[in-house]
């Protein structure tokens, strides 16, 4: 019985420090869930940081940012950054440790929206969110409780708040590719000029999807470059479209 207090005192306080209501509110110890929610954080931070092959600073930054706001001192920060090293590696079960948190946390706890959400945040340092780091947050969702289309809600209202914060913050250039805010981005991905009609968005979608789906050249026996540069335009359209839905409350 005192285990459970404890936990759930320590879930409580961190949602305040990690969502910022609080964010020098007092952390007691959580004993086994924070050892677990710690761990899986930084392991799927790291596996995303590494998934291109390349570890930005801004990523080490925001990794450095999140153990800040837990509270991670001493031994514990050295455990997350093992964690976020470990996670780096192909090989590193990772589901299991996401498991074992979300069995701590509760699935479909306000924490474990929080944890995805911060897991979004992460992806989208580095600009669209790719199709690997797609599969492992849906899967990283699936077991936090939330279905697919939960997971993209997630997603979206995730990336439109980041895209504002660029937007918001012109000294952020690496939240801004080729120069442009990642809304001016995605609109220029779907060839619309920013005060297109709400029914213009998913009109451009299809019609994109529809000139550069990967389906047309597998039927074609496109070579391996030409299906990969076909499937990354695909994903570059879709992200842009779930931005412009996620920015204007569109449904997707």
């Amino acid at each position: 019985m005192l285990t459970a207090l404890t936990s759930k005192a320590y879930r409580k306080a961190l949602f305040k420090r990690l969502s910022g209501f609080s964010a020098t509110a007092e952390l007691p110890s959580g004993g086994r869930a924070e050892v677990q929610l710690s761990h899986a954080m930084f392991m799927v931070l790291g596996r995303l940081a590494k998934m291109d092959g390349r570890v930005t600073q801004e990523e080490i930054d925001y990794a450095s940012q999140i153990m800040q706001r837990m509270a991670l001192l001493g031994e514990k920060r050295c455990r997350a950054i093992r964690a976020y090293e470990q996670g780096k590696h192909p090989a590193a079960d990772i589901s299991e440790s996401v498991a074992l948190a979300a069995k701590a946390i509760g699935g479909r706890s306000a924490l474990a929206k929080l944890f995805l959400q911060i897991q979004c945040e992460a992806a989208y340092l580095k600009g669209n969110l790719r199709l690997k780091d797609k599969m492992l947050l849906r899967d990283v969702a699936e077991q936090l409780g939330y279905s697919k289309s939960e997971f993209l809600a997630i997603a979206s209202a995730t990336q439109s708040e980041h895209y504002q914060r660029a937007d918001a913050n012109p000294r952020s250039e690496f939240l801004k590719p080729q120069g442009r805010s990642f809304l001016q981005n995605a609109y220029r991905v779907l060839q619309l000029e920013p005060d297109a009609e709400d029914g213009e968005i998913r009109r451009a979608y299809l019609r994109m999807m529809s000139r550069y789906h990967p389906d047309k050249l597998a039927s074609r026996n496109a070579s391996e470059d030409a299906l990969r540069q076909a499937q990354e335009n695909a994903m570059a359209i879709r992200n842009a479209y779930e931005a412009l839905c996620g920015f204007r409350k569109l449904r997707v």
